[in-house]
């Protein structure tokens, strides 16, 4: 199998613990430099599809804006799920059977791990592969 690296960004346009959103071909990828390394992985929540990097990255993890899904930057792994509040099917007060079927919907949406991809740096490139990586491949992010 070809593996085909697209540019995302330079290293220099990076600053540490600082994450920034690329465009590659059509998708949105996360891109952030921590502890020495630089990691890629979807720009979409794996809870509702919220872009994360507008939300918050600490200590390794992404935080999503909208309802506090946490990620691994490493791996893409849930931390923790969605933060949700009591169940909405339970709070809402109107006798809309519709609002209270929309409550059980939002409540049963699951927390998925986000895609990763490979890094490869070339000089002060950073390119990726956007082919999602398997979970049997190494979660080794490119080196600097």
């Amino acid at each position: 199998m070809t593996q085909e690296l697209l540019r995302v960004c330079k290293i220099s346009d990076l600053q540490p613990g600082r994450p920034g959103c690329y465009r590659v071909h059509g998708i949105d990828v996360f891109v952030v430099q921590y502890r020495g390394e630089i990691y890629a992985l979807q720009n979409r929540c794996g809870h509702m599809a919220a872009a994360l990097h507008h939300g918050d990255f600490t200590d390794g993890l992404i935080v999503c804006p909208l309802h506090g899904a946490a990620f691994r930057v490493e791996s893409g792994a849930v931390e923790w799920n969605a933060i949700l509040p009591p169940p909405m099917s339970e709070w809402v007060t109107s006798d809309n059977p519709r609002l209270h079927r929309f409550g059980e919907l939002i409540d049963a949406i699951e927390t998925l791990p986000i895609k990763t991809y490979t890094v490869v740096i070339d000089g002060d490139d950073v390119l990726i592969n956007l082919q999602v990586r398997s979970p049997e491949d190494s979660l080794q992010p490119g080196a600097i």
